[in-house]
């Protein structure tokens, strides 16, 4: 009996994730478009940074970003505060992920991205939030139901499936083909 109360927690979770994506797939807009014009452009780097769970995905998506040839990293969020403020040049795209987009480490990150000129790309499900309202180009995340009601599962997975996304786009504006990815790839 407990095996398929275990199951069906698993359908659940999966449920809420696919409604995730769903909510997400409504949202997308241009500002959308505005993003990946910046992020495939962009002469220099792209910066994530996420706080938590998002500073994960922040990682994910500048692995995937790379990969695809956009040279891009993930940033600590409570590192910046501490001089890795300096790894940002003017000439970066700065892309924060929060879903609250209230989060305390991100707000010097902000204050830094905005006096010194930075495109600031925010991903967050907030209007009302520092980030959002910071934002140069805002992708507003749904709000959308956590597994077990806290847990950064639903949220989290439409963060990465916008990355993702991101760097598909990015790469058919750039006509990143396969040759090119072979290059970045030599160990297949």
């Amino acid at each position: 009996m407990k095996k398929n109360k275990y199951i069906s927690e698993a359908k659940n979770v999966i449920n809420l994730e696919i409604t995730a994506l769903q909510k997400l797939k409504k949202n997308i807009n241009n500002s959308f478009n505005k993003a990946v014009i910046q992020i495939a452009k962009c002469n220099s780097k792209v910066i994530l940074c996420g706080v938590g769970k998002s500073g994960i995905i922040a990682s994910k998506i500048a692995a995937t970003l790379s990969s695809v040839g956009t040279p891009s990293f993930s940033l600590a969020a409570g590192e910046a505060s501490h001089g890795d403020l300096g790894m940002i040049s003017k000439k970066d795209i700065l892309i924060l992920i929060s879903n609250s987009g209230k989060t305390a480490e991100l707000k010097n990150i902000i204050q830094y991205a905005n006096r010194n000129k930075i495109l600031l790309i925010g991903i967050v499900s907030k209007k009302e939030s520092i980030l959002y309202k910071a934002s140069d180009i805002k992708l507003l995340i749904p709000e959308v139901s956590e597994a077990g009601g806290i847990v950064p599962t639903a949220s989290t997975t439409a963060q990465l499936a916008l990355g993702d996304a991101w760097a598909i786009a990015a790469m058919k504006y750039k006509k990143f083909d396969k040759l090119d990815f072979k290059k970045l790839h030599p160990a297949g």
